[in-house]
């Protein structure tokens, strides 16, 4: 017999507003949430390896059957301000594939990700798990 559980959505307050899903991603060490309209697809991947005689760093994965040019996690994302960056403690092992309207896939990657999880909007941090989302927006949009 199913036990009638109500769920998290069915008792938040109704002045509590709208909820939006989130993906919570790991990148330098530091915790950022993501609205999932911004993401196309997540996938575990291990980060390319650069040939010996290229003199350039193309950074590429390959997801459902085409290529997926990555990015630096900062030329996707508006950091804040008060974000201090350095190397990372772990390899990033997940990557973000970004909705686009160009015909290229433009993705970047992290060390980690959780969730999807429902939050409000219009936050500049988000608690999920008992620990501190900071928000990000894609580069190049307006803040909301």
């Amino acid at each position: 017999m199913l036990e009638n559980i109500p769920s998290d959505l069915e008792n938040r307050p109704l002045s509590s507003g709208p909820l939006f899903q989130w993906l919570g991603v790991q990148w330098q060490d530091k915790h950022y949430a993501i609205s999932l309209n911004h993401i196309s697809a997540v996938f575990k991947t291990s980060p390319s390896i650069p040939s010996a005689g290229s003199n350039f760093n193309l950074d590429v994965a390959v997801h459902d059957g085409g290529v997926v040019f990555m990015k630096a996690f900062e030329a996707c994302f508006d950091i804040p301000d008060s974000t201090e960056t350095h190397p990372p403690s772990t390899m990033p092992q997940w990557s973000i594939v970004l909705h686009s309207a160009l015909a290229a896939n433009i993705g970047c990657r992290v060390q980690s990700v959780v969730g999807p999880f429902w939050a409000k909007s219009g936050l500049a941090f988000i608690e999920h798990e008992s620990q501190q989302w900071a928000v990000v927006q894609r580069c190049g949009e307006a803040h909301a």
